[in-house]
């Protein structure tokens, strides 16, 4: 019954979408950078005020033009001491920012964190400090859902801001693995 299932809408997926192209059409001229302006790179420092996480993360942002809605994607790296790893993530961060020289903004994001390295040790007796090992059991990799808060100030020199922020992180590992972090970051004009 469910292979049944699954091949008819597998089948009428693409009958669905030809027949909703032909009825309303697809603008095949949009672009979505005509809606994009650039806002630069950034660079935060994030520490957890109960301890144990702390990193670095790199970020590129995007104001959706005329709109005070801001989008930052990131790369990250961080010591997770309560999953006993060290992470790597890539996340999305959507805040609403008004455009002012000291700005307050809210927002909320998500990411997906890799545990590329283990504190627990090796199998093969090379201390962990030696060589990077595939983490274990401590350290697996999961989604992380934040909401977040701060002030961002815009400056005029080649250091194009300084913002703070506080962050609150859900993990998809419960409960027990959620933490707070707090962020410092810094823009540089090129």
């Amino acid at each position: 019954m469910m292979k049944t299932t699954t091949l008819t809408v597998t089948r009428a997926v693409p009958v669905l979408l030809l027949i909703a192209q032909l009825c309303y059409g697809f603008d095949d001229d949009f672009d979505g950078r005509d809606w994009e302006e650039p806002a630069g790179a950034t660079c935060s420092v994030l520490v957890s005020p109960e301890g144990g996480v702390y990193g670095l993360a790199f970020g590129e942002g995007v104001w959706l033009k005329h709109t005070p809605i801001y989008g930052d994607f990131s790369l990250s790296i961080f010591k997770n001491d309560n999953a006993d790893a060290i992470f790597s993530g890539i996340g999305m961060t959507i805040r609403v920012m008004p455009r002012w020289k000291l700005a307050p903004f809210v927002g909320g994001g998500g990411s997906f964190n890799y545990p590329f390295a283990s504190s627990a040790g090796s199998q093969s007796g090379i201390p962990a400090e030696t060589v990077a090992t595939v983490a274990t059991h401590g350290g697996r990799s999961y989604w992380g859902g934040h909401a977040e808060a701060g002030v961002r100030l815009w400056l005029d020199s080649t250091i194009q801001l300084v913002e703070t922020f506080c962050r609150y992180t859900w993990s998809s590992d419960g409960p027990a693995a959620d933490y707070w972090l707090v962020g410092v970051s810094t823009g540089v004009g090129w």
